[in-house]
């Protein structure tokens, strides 16, 4: 089974896209005092999901055109 390079390109152009929507939409936040230290564990929790996943990205060449 051969992979074409425009199939390559279309997942490298999505795994950007969804690289971006985690930026956006689980920004890296500093926790307020007002917070609760569940609220503060639970924004970290979801950070550290998308700074692994960007971290897989990156080892795994995923979302990187040729």
């Amino acid at each position: 089974m051969s992979t074409s390079l425009n199939m390559l390109e279309t997942v490298g152009i999505q795994a950007r896209g969804l690289e971006q929507q985690l930026e956006e939409n689980f920004p890296p936040l500093n926790p307020h005092p007002s917070q609760s230290i569940g609220q503060v564990m639970y924004l970290a929790g979801q950070r550290s999901v998308v700074e692994w996943i960007k971290q897989y990205m990156e080892e795994t060449s995923v979302g990187q055109v040729a």
